[in-house]
């Protein structure tokens, strides 16, 4: 059931990663989950700044998930972490309409991985 979900190829542009590790597929399985730890932490991170109002961790997590997002070419989910990077300052309401956004594209990027890890 798992190989039947739809995997939008555009999620992760492969050709800007694969240029940067030089097709070693061992690599680019290393960074993938590398970076499935690091947005799980960082997504936890944000979700904490959230319910403590705490706009410094917000942007610290926003930012160091942005920064982990665009090292493997997921793009998409980058600039929206650049989004609430720059505004830590907007209301509870808004960062639970972001991280809802994060979340989303998350699913989409794992689901990406998951596919390129099974195709190999």
């Amino acid at each position: 059931m798992e190989n039947t979900v739809a995997v939008d190829k555009n999620v992760i542009d492969v050709d800007f990663l694969r240029s940067i590790i030089e097709n070693d597929f061992e690599f680019e399985k290393e960074l993938f989950a590398i970076f499935a730890e690091s947005a799980k932490q960082n997504l936890e991170k944000m979700e904490n700044a959230v319910k403590s109002a705490n706009d410094n961790a917000w942007y610290m997590s926003a930012h160091a998930f942005k920064g982990a997002s665009a090292s493997i070419g997921a793009f998409n989910l980058s600039k929206i972490l650049e989004y609430a990077q720059k505004h830590p300052e907007e209301n509870y309401e808004q960062k639970i309409s972001l991280l809802k956004r994060i979340k989303e594209e998350l699913v989409e990027v794992n689901k990406f991985i998951n596919s390129e890890i099974a195709n190999r």
